[in-house]
């Protein structure tokens, strides 16, 4: 900076200093051009020599200095030099240059408008009377400041005022900010799938909002991750709204308007998807300072209800089973490593492989495992889903005597659910009957009273579930459960002949993950009724989660037969192969 301009003769010349402050935009004397036009007036007024052969990109032009800045913005941070000086930020970069050329003496001077145009906070106060004093010849166009005591008071009370002008427009922002969220509107830039057409009037963006509301329907399935859904999205023609970029430092050092940046549009992705499904907006919420509340000036995309149904999806991170654009391979995202990595199916020279990237450290000495060889793996453990004939005798042998304690601990646990039942229909009915007064007396708000009532109609529809679990006599169940056993006991050898698709679909249907090391199965997470059968006596290979010690078939009858009858297949459509 100071080898473009030295020994130039500019040392007796003046530069003019704009400022157009960000945060008073609308005031007239804020403008560049008023600015300018009163500095010129007071330059001939006052036969002033400006140094119109100063010209630096990204600083001035013809000896004028135009900056778009906050006055009041300041760096609060310092440091303490140890030979005693204080050493801070200031933000304002052609000020700073400026500040630079004036302590040099390679200019004589500025001139500026008034102090609030030089300065609003205390630390650039400070360096503009220090340069004052050491001969910076400093003017403004509509104050003068006599070198005597009162002139220094003078200087004071306009910097004084200057800061509190500053002050007083940032609180009146804030409480007008606050006074337009209490009345329910939004004083942001709303989310995909709406217009912004002022804080009272957000309307739904014919174009994308439907997509959107498609978004959180899919995702609720339990079937779609945010990747799949940003591929779907992007095929259906959905874009962010139309933006413009950040301005480059340059563009902001020469004054480029911001209206003059064209505004564009993206693509979305699985980031764009994530927000979305995590975006209250869509559910008729705003965000203010306190936290959300519900919104009076834009509909809701999606009700509540499957608002909280997606939420409680997004908690348990659901993994997705189709695969766009992707070739198909039984067990993508089912098989693991035990240092937690996933095995990536490829294929080579005609055989399937799964591939794992191991973590550090990780002792599996085998990265590299054959579809085959999961396709054993499946295999062994359908060869001992079925009970065998001495289990069979061992059940059959007890049947009189433990299934009447079966029956008996089902009547209890039946009892207990229907006064489960009893209290939660209590609770909703109280809810419908007095819905307006909580209203009135402010006790609960709308938002309040629908969050109550979804979260008792999950509870309802557990307690249902549980019920339906228990609907059938303990002789009924366990037939059921011994003609299961028969059914599969070929399943082994079906398994081994079907279809890759029919794997992929046997194999979802009993397991969420297989864990391999050094080629071999040796842990799985089965699916709940699934998970009951395998474990019911002690394994070579157990589920995680599984506990030690023997038990008997009936016991795993008395305790386990409930839940492994409503989460395996129907015995129609065990086979669909």
């Amino acid at each position: 900076m100071k080898k473009e301009i030295k020994n130039t003769p500019f040392a007796n010349q003046y530069l003019i200093y704009n400022r157009k402050s960000t945060d008073d935009a609308d005031n007239q004397k804020n403008s560049l051009s008023y600015q300018l036009i009163r500095n010129l007036e007071f330059v001939k007024r006052n036969s002033l020599p400006v140094a119109e052969g100063l010209t630096i990109l990204g600083f001035c032009d013809a000896g004028i200095v135009n900056e778009s800045h906050s006055g009041f913005k300041e760096d609060q941070d310092f440091v303490i030099n140890e030979n005693g000086s204080v050493q801070y930020n200031i933000l304002r970069p052609k000020f700073l240059r400026l500040i630079q050329l004036l302590k040099n003496n390679e200019i004589k001077g500025v001139i500026i408008l008034c102090w609030d145009r030089a300065s609003r906070n205390k630390q650039d106060d400070v360096i503009i009377k220090k340069l004052i004093s050491l001969g910076s010849d400093i003017r403004f166009s509509e104050a003068t400041y006599d070198k005597t005591s009162s002139g220094e008071l003078h200087m004071d009370i306009d910097g004084m005022f200057a800061a509190h002008y500053s002050r007083v427009i940032s609180e009146k922002v804030k409480n007008a900010q606050h006074k337009l969220q209490l009345e329910g509107k939004c004083i942001y830039f709303t989310p995909i799938g709406y217009l912004d057409k002022g804080s009272g009037n957000k309307p739904l963006d014919p174009e994308r909002a439907p997509i959107v509301k498609r978004i959180f329907e899919l995702y609720l399935t339990g079937d779609w991750s945010f990747a799949q859904l940003g591929v779907w999205a992007s095929k259906q023609g959905l874009t962010t709204k139309p933006v413009r970029r950040k301005r480059t430092e340059d563009e902001i050092l020469n004054n480029i308007p911001l209206e003059k940046i064209a505004k564009s549009t993206r693509a979305v992705d699985h980031k764009s998807i994530e927000n979305i499904l995590h975006n209250p907006f869509y559910a008729g919420k705003i965000r203010t300072k306190e936290g959300y509340m519900t919104g009076k000036f834009h509909q809701p995309l999606i009700g509540m209800d499957m608002w909280n149904k997606v939420q409680n999806l997004l908690k348990q991170r659901n993994r997705s089973v189709y695969f766009i654009n992707k070739p198909f391979f039984s067990y993508r995202k089912m098989v693991h490593c035990t240092c937690g990595r996933g095995y990536c199916p490829y294929v080579q020279k005609g055989i399937v492989y799964y591939l794992s990237k191991c973590k550090p450290g990780c002792p599996n000495p085998n990265k590299n495992i054959r579809g085959s060889d999961i396709d054993e793996a499946i295999n062994n453990l359908l060869s001992k889903m079925y009970f065998t004939d001495k289990e069979l005798k061992e059940i059959e042998a007890k049947t009189k005597t433990e299934l009447g304690v079966i029956a008996a601990n089902r009547n209890k646990e039946l009892d207990d659910l229907h006064v489960q039942q009893k209290k939660w229909l209590a609770d909703m009915d109280y809810l419908a009957t007095n819905k307006l007064t909580l209203l009135r007396t402010n006790t609960m708000d709308i938002s309040a009273i629908q969050d109550e009532e979804s979260r008792i109609s999950l509870k309802l529809a557990e307690i249902e579930v549980k019920m339906r679990a228990q609907t059938e006599s303990a002789e009924v169940i366990l037939d059921y459960v011994i003609s299961f056993s028969e059914l599969v006991k070929h399943a082994a050898l079906y398994y081994k002949h079907a279809l890759d698709t029919e794997k992929q679909e046997v194999a979802m249907n009993m397991f969420s993950e297989l864990i391999f090391d050094s080629r071999k199965l040796v842990s799985y997470k089965a699916k709940e009724g699934f998970e009951a059968l395998l474990n019911r006596k002690i394994d070579p290979v157990r589920s995680s989660g599984a506990r030690g010690g023997s038990r008997t078939h009936m016991r795993f009858l008395s305790k386990d037969f409930k839940s492994f009858v409503y989460t395996i297949p129907p015995l129609g459509q065990f086979y669909q192969f």
